[in-house]
């Protein structure tokens, strides 16, 4: 037979609930932090010899992760030391990590704590994750074209290390793997349509044309040729080919915008989701969903956005690069507010979850995405939706300055746009 607890009155909620230990509920027992640290001395005893940080660790986790998980991250980490007596902190951070660019969150959380105490330096898994990508993307070239893939790719590795080190504008990643991606395609492209073409040298101008003209979507030609520049340029400065098939080729950047935008019945759909009643959505919602519906906010925008950014006295909101604080609607504001009163967590940034608050980052790109995904729609479809309509009702000039974008990135959302309710019934 199982023994019933008694109900006693919790001293942490105050409420009548069955009691767990220390005059605690089970809910608040098993969300106390004292737990964490009650655990981090128990298993100290345990370890020989104990580590100098464990303690400190012990209260870092208390303070920005739940209880429960904390005290499971403790114990995987106390079998791991006792794999390892006397190891370092980069000797034990490297041990506990998992294979890849997702090192798990007991790696996180270590790494974070040894960076901030200066024990340890950073695993830097988003270069480690970048050297996999682009090596997927040299593997899927054919052969006969892929040694001045590598080649490139180490030339271009080179470039940026030049950059950083002269102070100028290094190549992100996502640049890299671009120029690659359009290398490996034209290679595809050569072998499937030019079967006796085996050889850089041997491509040509109308080679290069045709493979432009078969990209299915045209606002990518721009971008392919451009890479396509680059690498031949570097072919023929090395002396792997004589002549350059895209010397003289232009393409034309200026394509219309040809995305998504929501429909004005779409978008009152949506304002009324956001400003109704929101108990049942997550806490993020609103604020994302409004500020990329009212105000245009893009996904670095709001990834970088802190809290001090926010100032509700005078309704207004400091945006990226906007040159000017951005006016806050009352909606907006109320949405602001009441995320602000219930916020949990510490750090700079405004939007915080579980993984950004233990290490201490933004939150993902991703994150953002699954946040919205209940009322399917994505930020770039709501930031789209508000420059389209602000360039078609205004100056793009003004557009222009007021989100600190170039103007012709503003001049895409004007090309084939006519709003038939604006024309006069002549």
């Amino acid at each position: 037979m199982t023994r019933s607890r008694r109900i006693v009155e919790c001293v942490s909620c105050g409420l009548q609930r069955p009691h767990q230990a220390r005059g605690q509920c089970s809910r608040c027992y098993q969300n106390d932090p004292a737990l964490v640290r009650r655990c981090a001395e128990k298993l100290a005893v345990q370890l020989k010899p104990e580590p100098g940080w464990w303690i400190g660790f012990g209260e870092f986790l208390a303070e920005r992760v739940a209880a429960t998980r904390a005290v499971a991250m403790l114990h995987r980490l106390s079998a791991a030391l006792a794999r390892l007596p006397g190891a370092g902190p980069t000797t034990v951070l490297e041990a506990i990590r998992n294979p890849g660019p997702a090192v798990g969150e007991l790696a996180r959380a270590l790494e974070t704590y040894f960076i901030e105490s200066g024990l340890a330096l950073a695993l830097d898994t988003a270069a480690q994750a970048a050297a996999e990508r682009r090596a997927r993307r040299i593997a899927e070239i054919p052969d006969q074209f892929r040694s001045l893939a590598v080649a490139f790719d180490t030339r271009q590795l080179q470039s940026r290390e030049r950059a950083r080190r002269s102070g100028t504008k290094p190549r992100s990643d996502r640049t890299l793997e671009i120029n690659l991606a359009a290398v490996r395609d034209l290679a595809r492209y050569m072998t499937t349509h030019r079967p006796t073409v085996t050889d850089w040298a041997l491509v040509g101008v109308g080679d290069v044309e045709a493979f432009l003209a078969d990209i299915t979507n045209p606002g990518n030609r721009a971008r392919h040729l451009h890479a396509l520049q680059v690498f031949f340029r570097f072919a023929r400065q090395h002396r792997h080919i004589l002549a350059d098939p895209t010397r003289r080729l232009n393409a034309n950047s200026n394509t219309p915008f040809h995305g998504q935008v929501l429909e004005p019945a779409r978008q009152r759909e949506l304002f009324r989701r956001w400003t109704g009643d929101t108990t049942d959505l997550h806490p993020h919602e609103p604020v994302i969903g409004l500020l990329g519906l009212l105000h245009g906010a893009s996904v670095a925008e709001l990834r970088s956005l802190r809290v001090d950014d926010v100032d509700l006295a005078a309704a207004t909101v400091a945006l990226g690069r906007r040159p000017h604080p951005t006016p806050l609607d009352p909606a907006t504001a109320t949405a602001l507010r009441r995320y602000l009163h219930h916020r949990h967590g510490t750090g700079p940034w405004l939007l915080v979850n579980q993984k950004s608050k233990t290490v201490g980052k933004q939150v993902s790109v991703d994150y953002l995405a699954m946040i919205l995904t209940p009322a399917q729609v994505t930020v770039q479809t709501l930031r789209a939706t508000r420059l389209a309509q602000l360039v078609s009702t205004m100056d793009p000039v003004l557009v222009a300055a007021a989100f600190g974008i170039r103007r012709g990135t503003v001049l895409h959302y004007l090309a084939d746009s006519v709003d038939a309710t604006r024309l006069p019934d002549l």
